[in-house]
């Protein structure tokens, strides 16, 4: 995975964990990891970067037309078929963790729908 892929994988992981408006702890360990599994390649510190992907995500999940446009742009970065099944899996993993919700689901629905080649 290149690094605007990492960058833009973890955007979509903090996103989706703002969802349903309840971060478990569960799904905060499991961001970890995936931060931790996915590497990290660039001058740019990694926990600067993790603040503001929180910080944006917040910004973001303030309206669902703000969340769609988000959603779409950091998915066109993921550009082959393998790339987009391994976003859908690692946020789905994230989302089961505490149990799904609808807002959940709906998160999940719209992001398949900005990775047509995953399917």
């Amino acid at each position: 995975m290149t690094q605007p892929q990492r960058e833009a994988l973890f955007d979509i992981l903090t996103l989706s964990i703002y969802a349903d408006a309840h971060i478990s702890l569960t799904e905060e360990r499991l961001l970890e990891s995936a931060f931790i599994a996915e590497g990290w390649d660039s001058e740019y510190p990694k926990n600067l970067f993790i603040d503001e992907s929180f910080a944006r995500a917040r910004e973001m999940s303030e309206s669902d037309d703000t969340m769609f446009d988000y959603i779409n742009e950091k998915a066109q970065i993921f550009t082959t078929k393998t790339a987009q099944k391994e976003v859908l899996g690692v946020v789905k993993n994230i989302l089961k963790s505490d149990g799904e919700t609808p807002e959940e689901n709906e998160f999940y629905s719209l992001l398949v729908q900005a990775l047509p080649k995953a399917k």
